[in-house]
């Protein structure tokens, strides 16, 4: 069965292709989400707050929101080499240390295997 909201791409620094299942920004069916769980947080609570228990929608929103920003940016990071677009753009040389540091402590990664061999055949020639 295939996921409907997976999205293919290719790491930008070791170019291992991708899927992203998180996108940057909530879709409709999360928004249907926040109403319905509303409307069943206020229905739960009208017998102590009447109409004010709608005020549970900014705090389901937010809520919603920060999760699937966290899960999109855990999405982000390349599993292979520790590249993380989002720090990039923020600061370059924190990004190199992080991926240099990644690939220091899984030195069976794919990435690491290949620079390795690379290096192998500069010093063979």
């Amino acid at each position: 069965m295939k996921k409907s909201h997976v999205r293919d791409c290719f790491c930008a620094l070791c170019r291992t292709p991708r899927k992203l299942r998180y996108t940057r920004s909530l879709q409709g069916r999360h928004y249907l989400q926040i109403l319905v769980l509303t409307i069943v947080a206020t229905a739960a609570t009208f017998p102590w707050f009447t109409w004010k228990g709608a005020v549970t929608l900014p705090i389901i929103w937010i809520f919603f929101d920060s999760t699937y920003k966290s899960l999109y940016r855990k999405d982000l990071k390349c599993p292979y080499c520790g590249f993380d677009p989002a720090w990039y753009k923020k600061d370059v040389k924190f990004t190199r240390q992080k991926v240099e540091e990644f690939l220091k402590a899984n030195p069976d990664s794919p990435v690491a295997q290949r620079g390795r061999s690379q290096e192998n055949s500069f010093t063979n020639q």
